[in-house]
């Protein structure tokens, strides 16, 4: 049987290159769900492929952000989106939104 040349026994396997990279998704923190569709899933993972996620937390529960906290963890995100998925990422965003509301039948008017 003639050897191949795709195959070789005697080749080292790079564990770190061959393992699925880990991907660290960035937070945007909301203290209400009004207006990011919570639990639809057409929407949470159009966020999820642009690299980021809404994030509810509860207005003054011990280990969530205050308001000044919260505006410029969002504000840093909003910026690296900027960066990582061009400036109008908002605008895809919201038509997406839109487009989700109505596949799920939650869209009025």
């Amino acid at each position: 049987m003639p050897k191949t040349n795709t195959t070789d026994p005697n080749t080292r396997v790079n564990k770190k290159k061959e393992r699925p990279k880990r991907k660290h998704y960035m937070t945007i923190v909301k203290f209400d769900t009004k207006g990011i569709l919570y639990g639809n899933k057409c929407f949470e993972d159009y966020t999820r492929d642009m690299g980021f996620f809404y994030d509810v937390q509860n207005k003054g529960q011990s280990g969530s952000l205050n308001g000044f906290t919260k505006f410029w963890h969002n504000a840093a995100v909003k910026t690296a989106l900027v960066f990582t998925q061009w400036p109008w990422w908002k605008a895809r965003v919201n038509k997406r939104k839109k487009e989700c509301r109505k596949l799920s039948g939650d869209f009025v008017g």
